[in-house]
């Protein structure tokens, strides 16, 4: 029987959190479901947390530790539902939350479904205030939206996935260790599949202090990695077939790389590397062909002095 919906979940050393997370998945039964949990190379005793639940359902994956998006790509090559939910392994959601995404999804016949969340526990700062709530639109519509209000919300955990739609576009996950969910939504988007967003506020995002990517030593890769964006989207924006939003990726581009340098500026140790690593891909060219503002144009112009 083809599971309704596939779970995963990356976990790396989320002992504290993983057997609630699961629980609460499990305790879902109006659909069928597979729970893919990807044990990244934990040293902690997350493995034996997740080896010890007999639910059939429930699938365990391990590897060496590779990162979140590794460990997201062993998922989807043996995944089998007919939908695709992504899942953080430290985080919260409410009663239901499978059932009324798979809802929603299969009401709205759409490709790809984004839902609301809450940021901490207080339940007062929803992730996005600005989207088409209740509309069904094209991929690139969407993509345009986010571009222009701005707000770009590009969480995975947002998401409910066709399965076909994955497959039938070959998608899969870039290699690196940070900000490879905005690819993935960037491709999702660019497919040009049936979007429908709603507001419902089903999950909430915890932030972990302990995670890689709070480490200090590891700025200087996610600043590297927010280079890999900026490239790629200059790429997207290259291809003819993406005339239609070639504005759109370029000025997403340009966002990018004002997150950029907010890191290269405050966070980064090796500033010279960094440089000459933002300066092999990046052209000044492309970058000064997502201006749209003034306030864009003089980004440009810091963005330059900083790094030419």
């Amino acid at each position: 029987m083809t599971p309704d919906v596939s779970v995963i979940i990356p976990a790396y050393n989320a002992a504290a959190t993983i057997g609630r997370l699961i629980e609460s998945v499990l305790q879902e039964t109006r659909v069928a479901l597979e729970l893919i949990v990807v044990n990244d190379g934990s040293t902690d005793a997350t493995q034996r947390i997740v080896s010890e639940y007999t639910d059939e359902r429930v699938v365990l994956l391990g590897q060496d530790n590779q990162g979140v998006y590794a460990a997201r790509n062993a998922a989807l090559a043996i995944h089998r539902g007919e939908w695709l939910v992504f899942l953080d392994a430290d985080d919260t959601v409410s009663d239901g939350f499978i059932y009324e995404r798979w809802r929603t999804a299969t009401e709205t016949n759409a490709d790809v479904v984004l839902f609301n969340a809450w940021c901490g526990e207080r339940h007062d700062r929803p992730v996005h205030r600005r989207q088409p709530y209740g509309e069904r639109i094209s991929g690139h519509q969407w993509l345009r939206h986010c571009v222009s209000h701005p707000e770009w919300p590009h969480y995975l955990w947002l998401q409910i996935v066709r399965s076909a739609y994955l497959r039938e576009h070959g998608m899969a996950f870039h290699a690196g260790k940070s900000h490879k969910d905005i690819l993935w939504t960037v491709q999702l988007a660019v497919n040009n599949g049936r979007f429908y967003v709603s507001d419902r506020k089903d999950y909430t995002w915890h932030t972990n202090s302990a995670s890689i990517t709070h480490r200090p030593d590891y700025y200087d890769h996610r600043a590297r990695d927010y280079i890999d964006v900026i490239a790629e989207l200059h790429r997207l924006a290259s291809l003819p077939e993406n005339h239609s939003i070639q504005r759109s990726l370029r000025r997403h581009a340009l966002v990018e790389a004002r997150h950029f340098l907010g890191l290269y500026r405050r966070r980064v140790l090796d500033l010279a590397g960094v440089k000459v690593a933002f300066r092999s891909r990046i052209g000044r060219r492309e970058l000064w062909r997502g201006i749209r503002s003034a306030s864009d144009l003089c980004f440009f112009i810091k963005l330059v002095a900083r790094l030419w």
